[in-house]
């Protein structure tokens, strides 16, 4: 069995003060971290290493997430068959963007209960 701590997530948020709080529960629960302030870092650290969850934030300046982790499905399937489990979350309820999101993974609308 796999401790948790063996288990990594990225968090990608363009919003400082989300990806600092979203790292700081994760970390807090024993989870390893790395975090990408866009969609380019993010699919940099996808290229570096692997993940076990992704935690995104649809709406994002350069590309938003739903694009992003379909490029990083793309990216991962070249190499292995894992499929990695994705959790967005997003400030704007009910919005295409979140509709296609929920095709990919699950949706959590901000601001959210960290304990949840």
């Amino acid at each position: 069995m796999t401790d948790v701590i063996d288990r990594k997530i990225l968090v990608i948020d363009d919003d400082d003060l989300v990806r600092k709080s979203v790292h700081n529960a994760l970390v807090n629960a024993g989870y390893s971290v790395i975090c990408a302030p866009s969609a380019h870092r993010a699919i940099d650290e996808i290229r570096k290493q692997d993940f076990d969850l992704i935690v995104s934030d649809i709406r994002m300046p350069d590309k938003n997430g739903v694009e992003t982790v379909r490029n990083i499905r793309e990216i991962v399937s070249q190499h292995s068959s894992k499929d990695i489990p994705i959790v967005f979350i997003t400030a704007y309820a009910e919005t295409s963007e979140q509709l296609g999101a929920e095709l990919l993974g699950e949706v959590i609308v901000k601001p959210f209960d960290l304990e949840h």
